[in-house]
């Protein structure tokens, strides 16, 4: 009798050890711990916060591990985090942070909210990356009007690119090294070069160095197979000044297929002109390889309802324009420094509702 009630209490006690080891963990538990990282080293004080922020890249992008790979893969995963708003995490399960809702009913995103394809299309709307984004979301963000990702470095965002053309950049000098071990024939098939340099805060290169610079460092990629996109300058009065400085210092030996713009301003009809004026004086392609809804000059910034009237203005514009061939806005960023927030495109690894729009339209 003792015999078969110690037999019973092994028994009771082995399924107790069981019932602990097998109990499921709450949704919660499961959420990825300490949220989306911030990019570092931003400074207050206007442009030069930008500045900081997209120097950011100065080591290689992180890497998807084969894991997280697979589970970006798996569509009906990723179309119901587009859908509702959840977002999904590299190295965790799906949370259950829910996008916050629209502060305005101005120009809403469209009510039927396609799935991402995990696939770019030949689409002219390009990717800023930052380092600190996470890759697993670069799946999040692209559509058949998706075409090209950068990262103002030499460095690609990830080994899956979801069909995205990678632009290998050229800050500067301070990256010439990885850019000689990385912009190799068959690395990709974009290259630019020179990060606003007419303006102090960003690389500030004199238009007879950048010339010498060019013909030494860039022109040979074009011997590559690579197209190569020109300096990017801002829309200030400075960048275009600095570009005709520079055109007369290359004398004709500078190689490059397209011009590459910046612009801030709220005026969407001031880009429109701005990018007409610089295609009708030099006569090259465009890439506007930075734009946003921002006031540099000190005044108020635009409201919500500003914000979605500039891009709804802008992006069917430069869409229908044939020779413009790459959109890429500054808004692809979990922290968008000094730019207006209302311009963010993605937050936790998601698609804004603005950020909807300009991946998907329609436009």
């Amino acid at each position: 009798m003792a015999a078969s009630k110690l037999l019973n209490l092994l028994a009771l006690t082995s399924l107790a050890v069981l019932a602990t080891t097998f109990n499921a963990q709450p949704v919660t538990a499961l959420s990825h711990a300490g949220g989306s990282p911030h990019l570092n080293r931003i400074v207050p004080g206007g442009h030069q916060a930008i500045a900081k922020k997209r120097r950011g890249t100065n080591g290689r992008c992180k890497q998807r591990s084969s894991s997280s790979i697979a589970a970006a893969a798996q569509t009906p995963a990723a179309a119901i985090a587009v859908s509702v708003g959840i977002s999904v995490g590299a190295a965790a399960p799906a949370t259950t942070s829910v996008a916050a809702a629209p502060t305005t009913s101005a120009a809403p995103a469209p009510s039927s909210t396609p799935a991402p394809v995990n696939s770019a299309g030949k689409g002219k709307i390009g990717i800023s990356w930052n380092s600190e984004n996470d890759p697993s979301s670069l799946g999040n963000v692209v559509s058949d009007n998706t075409g090209y990702v950068y990262t103002w470095s030499p460095w690609a965002p990830s080994d899956n690119l979801f069909g995205l053309q990678f632009a290998a950049m050229l800050w500067g000098p301070t990256q010439q090294s990885p850019w000689d071990q990385l912009v190799v024939p068959g690395y990709t098939n974009i290259a630019l070069a020179l990060n606003e340099p007419d303006e102090p805060s960003q690389l500030n290169m004199d238009p007879g160095a950048a010339a010498t610079f060019w013909q030494q460092q860039v022109n040979p990629r074009a011997g590559m197979g690579y197209d190569i996109w020109g300096p990017a300058v801002t829309s200030s009065a400075r960048g275009e000044t600095w570009m005709d400085n520079f055109l007369a210092a290359c004398a004709g030996a500078c190689t490059f297929s397209h011009n590459s713009l910046h612009f801030y301003d709220t005026d969407p009809q001031a880009l429109i002109t701005y990018v007409e004026h610089w295609h009708q004086k030099y006569g090259k392609p465009i890439v506007l390889t930075e734009f946003a809804c921002q006031n540099f000059g000190g005044g108020a910034q635009a409201d919500m309802d500003q914000v979605w009237a500039f891009y709804q203005t802008v992006i069917p514009w430069l869409m229908a324009q044939d020779y413009v061939t790459a959109i890429i806005p500054f808004g692809f960023l979990e922290d968008m420094g000094n730019v207006n927030p209302l311009n963010q495109l993605m937050k936790g690894g998601q698609l804004t509702d603005l950020g909807k729009y300009v991946v998907y339209g329609p436009y």
